[in-house]
């Protein structure tokens, strides 16, 4: 079956899409600070009006978004925080370029769906239009990502370089990225090809290194010391993990039940997969805790927290459990392009379990690489992903923006 876009659902979707990105845009102008914009916008006008002190207090990341928004306000004169939505939604068209030119270099003919589908990603789209550091993190993962697959190593290194100045946690996908490089050269099993692989990833050290040195300048991962309680180092939770496969379950129904079919086909040949769908489903009554402090705070306000809150609620978390086994089952057999890309898959689990809190901010980054790399099923499976994630999108949007819930 079909998989690539006609010159017509092309315009179609930029021209739909665009529509409501400049109307979410219009509608962010207004309204108060929401959540913890308060302190990043603080931040912002701090560095805008020539003050290097940083609110170390409440901040966990290094500053380098804040910096880059008020460079922008500086340059344009602007300063309210609906301009600095504003500055984060164009950032929000880098990643979205990104993303595009990715699916482009690895699937051509399905980047027009499959970017559609990245724009309307209910994870991500509300931040598109918020103060907040991952969509601007995000954008340089993904040109880091697309400067790998285009062999520009260092240009690479140094976009993970300036990710790391944004979120310091994003230094995992600098090892996601060297991995990409230098897998095919190891299932070769050339000794030659391997040592030139190995030097060939030795840019990606740059982000580890600063890293490492930030770590040990700050005494702790998190910026704000306060904080780091909060975000404790050498302390791993699946609290993350867990509400990936069961979101996972819910946005991708249809392509987890298409492979179903494979799954089952698999357990024919090895009876021994049988283990799979038993260890998923009772990994989320057994080991699924939402217990951060932060877990509990306004649960009728904050999505996330209603989502996690239901998770660990006993009545529910079966209910959570069948979602996530689902997806286990059904997207196991997704394929990634290259293969090499499904390194993902341990990284990301490495990368979701070092946080204690659990929020679907921290899945933006896994679920949009996921995307970029993954092999569509088809085209009214991936229409109809779309037209949902278009619903869901639009309605977390409107409701942030009026300010009746939170992501």
């Amino acid at each position: 079956m079909r998989t690539t876009s006609t010159p017509r659902e092309t315009w179609m979707l930029g021209i739909a899409l665009g529509v409501l990105y400049a109307a979410a845009i219009a509608a962010s102008m207004h309204g108060a600070a929401r959540s913890d914009e308060i302190y990043h916008f603080a931040q912002i006008e701090l560095f805008r009006h020539g003050e290097p002190r940083v609110l170390d207090k409440y901040l966990t990341t290094i500053p380098g978004y804040h910096a880059a928004v008020a460079a922008v306000l500086t340059a344009t004169g602007l300063d309210s925080i609906g301009a600095a939505r504003t500055v984060t939604a164009l950032f929000g068209l880098l990643a979205i370029a990104a993303f595009h030119a990715i699916r482009r270099e690895t699937q051509r003919g399905t980047e027009t769906l499959a970017t559609a589908q990245f724009v309307v990603l209910p994870v991500l789209a509300p931040f598109f239009f918020l103060v907040y550091t991952d969509v601007f993190a995000l954008a340089l993962i993904l040109w880091a990502t697309f400067a790998t697959l285009r062999s520009k190593r260092v240009v690479s290194a140094l976009l993970l370089t300036v990710a790391v100045l944004v979120r310091q946690s994003d230094v995992v996908w600098a090892g996601f990225l060297a991995l990409v490089v230098v897998w095919p050269a190891i299932r070769a099993r050339n000794p030659v090809d391997i040592r030139n692989a190995a030097i060939r990833v030795l840019p990606y050290a740059v982000p580890l290194v600063l890293f490492v040195a930030f770590w040990i300048w700050n005494g702790s991962i998190s910026l704000s010391r306060e904080q780091a309680g909060l975000h404790p180092e050498f302390s791993f939770h699946v609290g993350n993990i867990l509400l990936a496969l069961v979101l996972a379950g819910i946005l991708l129904p249809l392509q987890a039940l298409a492979g179903a079919a494979d799954f089952r086909a698999r357990l024919a040949k090895a009876p021994m997969f049988f283990a799979i769908p038993l260890v998923a489903f009772f990994s989320v009554p057994l080991f699924f805790a939402a217990d951060n402090p932060y877990n509990t705070a306004q649960p009728d306000f904050f999505l996330h927290n209603t989502l996690v809150q239901l998770m660990a609620n006993h009545a529910w978390r079966f209910v959570a459990a069948i979602f996530a086994t689902f997806a286990v089952c059904g997207l196991s057999s997704t394929r990634l392009v290259p293969a090499s890309a499904a390194w993902l898959y341990p990284i990301s689990a490495f990368f979701l379990s070092a946080e204690w809190l659990v929020e679907t901010r921290y899945l933006i980054v896994p679920f949009a690489l996921w995307l970029a790399f993954r092999q569509h099923r088809n085209r009214t499976i991936e229409w109809a992903t779309l037209a949902l994630w278009a619903a869901l999108a639009v309605s977390i949007i409107a409701g942030t923006i009026s300010g009746r819930i939170f992501p």
